[in-house]
């Protein structure tokens, strides 16, 4: 057998593959599993979004069944501009300054390989998102880590990066709101950011995928580009996934800086094509429905936190409730050495699943992320079987 590249011998398994064996492998019903572990809304879109794909599959105007352009549908390059007019007032131009993805981790992956050789520097901010860690390695990037505490309320510490690191940099990636922590950023993180890669010449990409996803009320949600001079540092990446449960239609964007944005092109170009044009369609009708189709998911999430946070907090395990997006982020019991044999312990007695902090972040390892993906019947059945197993949290 030939030897795979250095880029799959050093790439390590995806987390929620392995939380996907651990589960298949479990001899209970499925009924008294409850896998909390990946971040998949368990919930169809609203059935208006399903009638605007269904007239868009059958449409006799648009040859949607063709392949998709790689800059993908002018439409919904103009929905999405237009909705960034509308929610954080901020003008963008569809033809060159937005590009339209196969979901956001694709978009991810494309930007990476589109600038980043072996051994180039880039800064996350983590906890975050596994598949920047993932895409890093395939690039066989050199990570650097600015961690989120829970003492600077998830907010980065930009002045513990030393200079000679942000001299190499080439990307700071930020979440807000953040997975998996839930928490939130105004204007002058981004505005710090943003002074900084003017400085050392790096580009910042946000990741904005759960702004419609607020649990608090007035949470601060802006998008990066509301920074006047955002445009020349930075991209900003965003996704239907969650706010509007299509986490299985694989539909995103990215949007900013025109020159990162045609470099992503070449690379989709060489490797495949755009989202199926009818769900992009889709896509620009919910963008421009008067209707607001997360504010039911917004709804739902806060009955589950509330849910989650109260029969825990009886049961002796007091967690932070997430002022954002769909995840509870905590430390594990003290007793335990690391988040990875809490949470084989926990599957075991309890049939809960939940996701390890490292695979968040190297610092991470006594946290673990609940993903609120059961409906509020299921989290009352869970709490249930917890109470039963007599696990203990203290």
């Amino acid at each position: 057998m030939l030897t795979p590249a250095n880029r799959i011998l050093t790439s390590g398994h995806y987390i929620f593959e392995e939380i996907a064996q651990m589960k298949r492998k479990d001899p209970r019903p499925a009924s008294d599993l409850f896998d909390l572990g990946v971040g998949s809304p368990d919930q169809p879109p609203d059935p208006a979004i399903f009638d605007m794909l269904d007239r868009q599959v059958r449409s006799k105007t648009h040859q949607n069944h063709r392949y998709s352009p790689f800059d993908g549908a002018p439409e919904f390059r103009s929905s999405v501009a237009n909705w960034y007019k509308r929610r954080f007032g901020v003008t963008v131009d569809p033809n060159g300054e937005v590009l339209p993805l196969i979901g956001s981790k694709e978009g991810i992956a494309k930007l990476m390989l589109a600038y980043l050789n072996p051994g180039d520097t880039i800064v996350l901010a983590t906890p975050c998102y596994p598949a920047y860690l993932g895409a890093a390695k395939i690039v066989e990037a050199h990570v650097i880590e600015l961690p989120l505490r829970p003492e600077n309320n998830y907010l980065p510490d930009f002045d513990a990066v030393p200079n000679k690191v942000w001299e190499q940099t080439k990307f700071l990636f930020l979440n807000y709101p953040n997975n998996p922590i839930g928490a939130v950023a105004d204007l002058s993180v981004y505005k710090r950011a943003i002074a900084l890669a003017e400085k050392f010449d790096f580009v910042v990409v946000s990741d904005l995928a759960y702004s419609e996803l607020t649990l608090d009320k007035d949470c601060p949600t802006p998008s990066i580009l509301e920074v006047p001079e955002a445009k020349d540092v930075a991209v900003e990446f965003h996704s239907f996934s969650k706010s509007y449960n299509m986490a299985g239609w694989r539909l995103g964007w990215v949007i900013g800086n025109r020159e990162i944005i045609a470099n992503m092109v070449k690379i989709k170009a060489n490797m495949d094509f755009s989202a199926f044009m009818a769900i992009q369609r889709a896509g620009a009708e919910i963008l421009d429905s008067p209707t607001d189709y997360a504010e039911a998911q917004r709804q739902r999430y806060r009955r589950r936190r509330d849910l989650f946070i109260e029969g825990f907090g009886q049961m002796g395990w007091k967690l932070t409730p997430p002022r954002a997006a769909m995840y509870i982020w905590d430390r594990v019991p003290k007793r335990y050495p690391d988040a990875g044999v809490f949470a084989k312990e926990f599957f075991q007695k309890t049939g809960v699943i939940v996701a390890p902090g490292s695979a968040f972040g190297s610092h991470c390892h006594d946290f673990m992320r609940i993903s609120m993906v059961i409906d509020e019947e299921r989290i009352g059945h869970l709490l249930k079987k917890v109470r039963e197993s007599g696990f203990k949290f203290d």
